[in-house]
């Protein structure tokens, strides 16, 4: 039996009900549980958060291909940017109405990432940064931007900028008062 047919009925779900909860049509799930169509990726992640298991799971695969691929290494940047701004629209946290709640989720997180830094504590300052990749990657989306255009776009003004470094920050040429 298909993996989401299967976890739809040990939790006593109908299509309808999940269709509904998930925005999904009912039609399309079918197809799914009847394996005559195939989800996309963002659908994969959709619905493993609903059911609340992993996306390897839902799709059937075998756990040591699982790990083979774990070992490979996680997502790309790209689909890292993908997986969170569907999550965010999941959740309808995405909207030019947030911006300003967005942007100070951004600031929480840089006080957070100063706390991890100043108490030299390593976990808290991993969490910290990926917490602001996050936040910025749903207020440029509330922004109507793409946050690896906007990094493309930084990268292409300081690709060739030169300058110096003093004492530990990198001061460009037209800035130095020498």
């Amino acid at each position: 039996m298909n993996k989401l047919r299967q976890i739809r009925k040990s939790k006593g779900l109908t299509l309808k009900q999940v269709a509904e909860d998930t925005g999904i049509a009912k039609n399309i799930l079918h197809q799914y549980e009847t394996e005559k169509r195939e989800p996309k990726k963002e659908t994969w992640i959709k619905l493993a958060d609903y059911y609340c298991v992993p996306v390897s799971y839902l799709m059937g695969l075998p756990s040591g291909l699982v790990e083979y691929i774990d070992r490979l290494g996680n997502m790309t940047f790209e689909e890292l940017h993908e997986a969170i701004i569907q999550w965010a629209e999941d959740r309808k946290i995405i909207s030019p109405k947030n911006v300003s709640k967005q942007f100070m989720k951004v600031t929480e997180e840089l006080g957070e990432l100063a706390e991890g830094i100043n108490k030299n504590d390593e976990d808290k300052t991993k969490d910290s940064l990926g917490d602001i990749m996050v936040t910025l990657i749903i207020l440029a989306q509330d922004l109507n931007f793409d946050l690896l255009d906007c990094l493309n776009s930084a990268y292409r003004v300081i690709q060739n900028r030169k300058g110096k470094t003093i004492n530990g920050v990198f001061v460009k040429e037209s800035d130095l008062h020498e």
